[in-house]
């Protein structure tokens, strides 16, 4: 159960995402958690030529989520089964859901009617010594806050 709002900033390092009630991983980042309203401007004619904004429409970014590449392919396969047959693995709802010190929850958002539209395999490069990353983008219909 997520916590009463607190003063103190929370870190940005503990949190988990869930596709459909399943967690999939400790995720190294998530990106995109925003909502956007398209400014649309309209030039008023006449004597003092005023420029108005107007709100347009609202949209919701893609996910990117990057987490350390283990042998599991589960992301890659998510991302290839929808690309082959989309009307049978469908949507799939989901949350990122931020945690307290203790692993406790703190906030949740929940994103609908997700599907996976870029599968990104870990870059090799042998001068460097760091761990490999894989990430997926989702799309998604709207996210709400748990």
């Amino acid at each position: 159960m997520p916590q009463q709002s607190s003063t103190r900033p929370y870190g940005k390092f503990r949190f988990l995402v869930e596709v459909d009630g399943l967690t999939l991983a400790h995720f190294q980042s998530v990106g995109g958690l925003n909502h956007e309203i398209e400014a649309v401007e309209h030039q008023e004619g006449g004597v003092n030529d005023r420029l108005h904004k107007l709100p347009g429409q609202g949209r919701f970014p893609n996910l990117t989520l990057k987490v350390g590449y283990v042998d599991n392919r589960l992301l890659e396969g998510w991302h290839r089964d929808f690309s082959q047959t989309p009307g049978k693995v469908g949507r799939k709802n989901g949350s990122i859901v931020l945690l307290n010190d203790d692993g406790s929850e703190i906030a949740r958002w929940n994103f609908t009617r997700a599907w996976p539209v870029k599968w990104e395999g870990p870059e090799l490069d042998a001068t460097q010594s760091a761990l490999l990353v894989e990430s997926i983008e989702i799309a998604h219909e709207g996210i709400t806050r748990g």
